[in-house]
């Protein structure tokens, strides 16, 4: 049997099936959707919150958000400059303290409406970025760490010049609202925000340790929570998590901000502008716009990818927030709007378990590169020498592949049929390795 692709025109299948799909095809453990339309809002759910207490995901169900955070820190920022508290046009400098100096390009400084539309010249990531635990980076990422790359950086090219998405430009406004404020990024979001739009299940990733989180994967592998706590600085870009409920809740409040009934809705209203180019979409404060219709940004933390859209044009919103660290945007632009086309899924190729189990062992490619394959929960996982471990699908009962990474590797068999060696395919490469166990 060969893999087989979907072959169903996904234009004909019910909005469930497409959804389904992306458990049923192994994308991730688990999926919530909802759509607002029509005036109502209806959720989808679909597969587990953890795969090993087989917990449902419902529309209930918290899940890190990622960089969707952004949107919430520029509708802080437009909400601040409204009461008057920060114009978009100061420099960013005025706000930071003394000993952190932001460099200037060309006589040009950086202002508060770069940092918001990602055309800082800030690089994505600060250069001195070094977690302590890479499965958790951003913890302890502090206010000196920060002082210390800016005071000693040189910006990549003029404010205001060029789009270049940046985790740290929006982590240091989030930073400078703090210092306005004088309140933890947590508080503040939840002050103007959370509290007004009632969305009680949203909160700073790690401060509400309490309440469950859905477990983030990488294939089959459960993967570390992204954690921020009141010191690390840059929350702002990435640190929320949320639940399909309550995105719901923003996602509708966004659309609706153009009817002006408030101060929140002028604020987010503000951010939905175009400021800028980015790439081939136009960029507002935080929000991406493509095709001048569609306002939307997405996430993606070490197990999670999530998806927030709106169509003003439509009167339609879209969440979509998955446990898994391969994307679901495409399912989110078509569920906006189905002229955007879904991805090809491959379906699942089963091998019996007894087979898999067979592979299991250790593979030398090279003195001291070692791949060592597991079964685990069903499926197989390999781990190479100084690399986490990463899920492998089956695509015919000796060949497989990897989601995280564009590579293969294929099960050779000798002539007593025992498996003798396993080949990795990886960026034209053909590399065989001989089982050592």
């Amino acid at each position: 049997m060969l893999t087989l692709l979907t072959c169903l025109s996904v234009s004909a299948q019910p909005i469930e099936e497409k959804i389904k799909q992306r458990v049923d095809y192994q994308e991730t453990p688990g999926i919530v959707v909802g759509i607002f339309e029509n005036e109502k809002v209806t959720y989808y759910a679909f597969g587990v919150a953890n795969l090993e207490t087989g917990v449902p995901v419902t529309s209930k169900t918290i899940f890190e958000i990622g960089s969707i955070t952004k949107t919430f820190t520029t509708g802080l920022a437009a909400l601040l400059s409204l009461q008057g508290k920060l114009k978009f046009s100061d420099k960013a400098q005025s706000y930071l303290p003394a000993t952190m100096v932001l460099p200037e390009k060309n006589g040009k400084a950086v202002t508060l409406e770069h940092l918001a539309t990602a055309h800082s010249g800030l690089p994505r990531m600060p250069m001195n970025f070094s977690p302590d635990d890479p499965a958790n980076p951003y913890i302890d990422y502090r206010e000196n760490d920060l002082t210390g790359f800016i005071n000693h950086m040189e910006l990549a090219r003029e404010p205001g010049s060029q789009y270049e998405y940046s985790n740290l430009g929006m982590g240091l406004l989030g930073y400078i609202l703090t210092r306005i404020e004088n309140k933890p990024y947590g508080r503040l979001v939840h002050e103007l925000i959370l509290q007004p739009l009632t969305m009680t299940s949203t909160w700073v990733s790690g401060q509400h340790s309490e309440q469950p989180v859905a477990t983030g994967y990488s294939g089959i592998q459960p993967v570390k929570a992204w954690t921020w706590d009141d010191q690390s600085v840059l929350t702002g870009a990435g640190g929320l998590v949320s639940t399909a409920e309550d995105m719901m809740k923003f996602l509708v409040a966004n659309l609706r901000a153009s009817n002006k009934k408030s101060i929140l809705d002028n604020a987010f209203a503000l951010t939905h502008q175009p400021r800028g180019e980015a790439g081939k979409m136009q960029i507002g404060y935080g929000w991406h716009i493509r095709d001048g219709e569609i306002v939307w940004h997405n996430g993606g933390t070490g197990g999670f990818r999530s998806f927030a859209g709106f169509s003003k044009a439509k009167n339609k919103a879209v969440v979509v927030l998955t446990n898994s660290n391969t994307g679901a945007d495409d399912l989110g632009f078509h569920l906006l709007d189905s002229k955007y086309e879904l991805k090809e899924l491959k379906k699942p190729f089963v091998v019996a378990e007894e087979v898999l189990k067979s592979y299991v062992g250790r593979y030398e490619l090279a003195p001291n590169f070692v791949i060592t394959v597991t079964y685990e929960a069903g499926q197989l996982a390999i781990q190479a020498t100084n690399q986490p471990k990463a899920t492998v699908y089956a695509e015919s009962e000796t060949k497989f592949y990897l989601k995280v990474v564009n590579a293969q590797i294929e099960f050779v068999r000798d002539e007593n049929q025992q498996i003798s060696k396993l080949i990795l395919y990886q960026n034209g490469a053909v590399m065989p390795g001989k089982r050592i166990n």
